[in-house]
């Protein structure tokens, strides 16, 4: 019984970790995306640095994010496990060269073609247009270097589970892109914003490394692929990317779509989606990220029992978080919007889009939270498979309902999709997993799901009280006046949830007042 307060003290620590460096990784990802918009407006400027974007990501998420969200950490733990570290090492230099080498290369050839991936990319834009993107991917594309070593270095500190510097590293990036705004955009034109692109990702590389050598790695040239848990990342990723790749098709079909429509509409989706991630970041991701390593051990060690708890629970506790956060997002879409970007050159016109954006996004909050959890439950089972297969059906569904809802809905009919896509992923992802895992209690879960959505109806009239009232009180035409009454609306929002949800008997309410009362306590 004390193994498992103690692990499950230690996922929540770990997790609580995570959130509030996600939580201020984020806010600064605001600040950043208040800076562009400040400086740019959702004009061209902004409609090619998102496009230029996707090059760059698609790279990283199939040659890096594959491998290490899905295949190492789980094979890297069992070769600890039963090897120690030095054979451990070994798999990481040679995963370090190998990685290095197919980077490099596939990264040229992608600098030579970027004119024509550009048109690829976004075939509405104008021909100077496209040679603005073209300018900011060559110099983008040494991004995913960084990012694939720091990726590797935050896997293994994952793996043992330090999570606090991996934490950190996001902060930095927005810091170094914050930083090509206000810095290099004035000396370099628009390419400064490429200049702080890279700047940020090797800082994110850069706070990494020394915790990953404190560990006791050491660089060795050389590179052994015939490395039995080499092949074995191999065998798992191969799935992954593939899931990965339906997913990165989806946002280059929706950023291909964007850029038939108005201009900034690519601008408007990129930023409407940065805020919108801010709690599916905080509330999935890192809840996800923190107990994947022990779904990882409970299925080396056959505990079954053990992993379904861990699942049910964390999932529970993420419902419980983010589903009055749609509330709270939904409600106060205009104000956080206009809180966000509503400054120089971003207009109210492109203000509106935005709102209209992130309202149909919300649909989806709660579906996009889950599937991070669900995905890396079928990881530490050591299947990618079906995650792929669902991301295929994802992609399809994502595409047609596009192409539908556009005629209609224009850029906002692309939040729709998104979202559609999203709940079926979800819903798919977990029926299979509970026939994969011979049962989970839905009917427990669906009980606590009735309670906390009832929960977040009762908040959201309470929140949209106190908008109003707050409206007779305070301009909601200064900034200042606007923030107040924001911040009035969720703290009474939340203090009634939080009430209500004691009142209704939910233990994840304890998740909250725990770092509270520990902090009183301090006191």
């Amino acid at each position: 019984m004390r193994q498992i307060i103690t692990r499950s003290s230690s996922v929540f620590e770990a997790t609580m970790v995570l959130a509030v460096a996600s939580l201020v990784s984020r806010l600064f990802g605001l600040i950043r995306d208040r800076t562009l918009a400040t400086h740019f407006g959702a004009g061209d400027i902004l409609d090619s640095y998102f496009a230029a974007f996707k090059i760059p990501d698609l790279i990283f998420n199939l040659l890096i994010l594959g491998a290490l969200s899905s295949a190492f950490i789980p094979v890297f733990v069992e070769y600890v496990r039963r090897n120690g570290k030095e054979e451990a090492w070994s798999l990481v230099n040679s995963l370090v060269n190998f990685g290095i080498v197919v980077l490099t290369g596939t990264l040229l050839l992608i600098a030579i073609f970027a004119p024509y991936l550009a048109k690829f990319v976004a075939p509405g834009f104008e021909p100077d247009k496209l040679m603005m993107v073209a300018n900011l991917m060559r110099v983008m594309l040494l991004s995913p270097l960084f990012f694939g070593l720091s990726n590797l270095a935050g896997g293994i500190l994952n793996s043992f589970k330090n999570f606090i510097v991996y934490a950190i590293a996001p902060i930095l990036y927005n810091v170094g892109i914050i930083g090509g705004v206000i810095f290099l955009v004035p000396q370099f034109g628009y390419m400064g914003l490429a200049y702080g692109v890279v700047l940020g990702a090797f800082l994110h590389m850069l706070i990494q490394l020394p915790s990953v050598f404190a560990l006791g790695y050491r660089y060795r040239m050389r590179i052994d692929l015939k490395h039995p848990a080499l092949r074995q990342i191999a065998a798992l990723m191969i799935p992954r990317t593939m899931g990965i790749a339906a997913q990165q098709v989806t946002v280059l079909v929706n950023t291909v779509i964007a850029s038939t429509l108005a201009v900034g509409s690519i601008a408007v989706l990129n930023l409407a989606d940065n805020i919108y991630s801010l709690p599916v970041s905080i509330f999935g991701i890192s809840f996800a990220v923190a107990v994947f390593p022990t779904l990882a051990e409970r299925y080396t060690l056959k505990q079954v029992g053990e992993f379904k708890k861990d699942f049910v629970q964390t999932l529970r506790q993420i419902l419980y978080l983010i589903i009055p956060m749609t509330m709270v997002y939904w409600l106060l879409r205009a104000q956080i919007v206009r809180l966000v970007l509503g400054a120089g050159q971003f207009g109210w016109e492109d203000t509106r889009f935005t709102i209209s954006v992130l309202a149909f996004m919300t649909i989806g909050m709660a579906a996009h939270a889950v599937v991070p959890l669900l995905a890396r439950s079928f990881y530490a089972l050591q299947d990618t498979k079906t995650p792929f297969l669902t991301s295929l059906v994802t992609l399809i569904i994502d595409i047609v309902a596009a192409l539908l809802l556009i005629t209609y809905l224009k850029v906002v009919g692309l939040a729709l999709a998104i979202s559609i896509a999203a709940l079926v992923n979800a819903i798919t992802l977990f029926w299979i997993l509970s026939l994969r895992l011979g049962g989970l209690p839905v009917k427990q879960l669906w009980n606590a799901v009735v309670k906390i959505v009832g929960s977040s109806i009762v908040m959201g009239a309470m929140g949209y009280g106190t908008l109003q009232a707050a409206s007779w009180v305070v301009d909601t035409h200064t900034f200042v006046g606007l923030l107040t009454q924001t911040l009035a609306a969720i703290v009474v929002a939340g203090l009634t949830y939080l009430a209500v949800t004691r009142r209704l008997g939910l233990p994840e309410v304890k998740m909250v007042l725990r770092p509270m009362s520990l902090l009183l306590r301090k006191e």
